[in-house]
């Protein structure tokens, strides 16, 4: 066990620096001078002496190597460097606005975890009947809409036509309604479809088909069973739908004004605020294999057959 945690530690710190090295290539490829954009975002009309001054305070003048050797030695010290916009310490600068984002995220996912699995399984047990068919007309339409054109419906319908919930900013509980409603509605028909395609094959199985013969009742058969074997695809789903709630996160925040780290980050895209956008594309990376180190150790707890398989290779 202490073998597998110290291989992926190591494997963690390998995925982040190759992550550096392609967000700070990347960065530096996109149009446009974060120096002249600063500058025309200030009303100023920029000249050669002016954006010159400021890529030399930021040491945008130096060459790559030494841009990014300088940011790696900030970044060991603990130190994800200062904002160009603000002149303030990247950290700070992400951490005042991961509050709203976290629990904007939560909330949907909670939302969409309570929603989904009980329906999937409904409709996989109920396989051919008129629930399952309506369930699996209304997820194929919910896959095809896009989540923005959603939230544009729903702001107009319950924040304009009927102003029932606020349309801007993250202010009250309010404010959360429609953003959660929204991730929890799109996100809720895949987690629908997969959590009935699990059941539906876990379902079938032989030792299913067995304890059944032996007759037992559903409210044991299920429970003891089928939903105790389907623990490990339920993990991957959850331990993996994180890159697509941030993505999702990203999409809402920006339409609602939402003041969250997703719509900051596009804003100092927009700005190529490098330390924030390299700051963010670590915390995120961090994150996502954090999460996925986390899901595999449900995995070692969850299923004494890989439990047992992790202690011969530990042998």
């Amino acid at each position: 066990m202490l073998r597998y945690i110290s291989s992926r530690l190591g494997m963690l710190i390998l995925t982040l620096f190759v992550l550096t090295v392609f967000v700070f290539i990347l960065m530096h490829l996109a149009p446009g001078d974060p120096a002249a954009l600063l500058l025309q975002g200030l009303g100023a009309v920029p000249d050669a002496n002016q954006i010159a001054n400021m890529q030399h305070k930021w040491g945008l003048d130096q060459s790559l190597v030494v841009q990014y050797m300088s940011w790696m030695l900030e970044l060991v010290q603990g130190n994800l460097g200062y904002s160009f916009i603000s002149n303030a310490p990247v950290t700070e600068e992400i951490f005042s606005r991961l509050g709203p984002t976290l629990l904007l995220m939560i909330s949907s996912f909670l939302v969409t975890f309570v929603l989904s699995v009980p329906l999937g399984v409904m409709t996989a047990l109920r396989e051919k009947s008129l629930f399952d068919r309506i369930t699996y007309t209304v997820t194929v339409l919910g896959l095809s809409i896009p989540m923005y054109w959603l939230a544009i419906i729903f702001m107009f319908c319950f924040g304009v036509f009927w102003p029932l919930f606020p349309i801007i900013g993250s202010g009250s509980v309010r404010h959360y309604v429609l953003p959660v409603a929204t991730i929890s509605i799109v996100e809720s028909m895949y987690f629908i479809r997969m959590i009935r395609s699990f059941t539906l094959e876990y379902k079938q199985a032989s030792y299913i088909e067995a304890a059944r013969a032996r007759g037992l009742k559903g409210w044991i058969l299920y429970p003891s069973y089928l939903f105790r074997a389907m623990l490990i695809p339920v993990i991957t789903i959850v331990g993996t739908s994180f890159p697509s709630f941030f993505g999702a996160t990203i999409i809402i925040e920006n339409i609602f004004s939402f003041p969250g780290i997703g719509k900051y980050m596009l804003d100092m895209i927009y700005s190529r605020d490098f330390p924030v956008i390299q700051g963010c594309a670590l915390l995120l990376a961090a994150t996502i294999f954090i999460l996925n180190f986390i899901t595999d150790l449900c995995y070692y707890f969850a299923d004494p057959r890989i439990q047992m398989e992790k202690q011969r290779w530990e042998n």
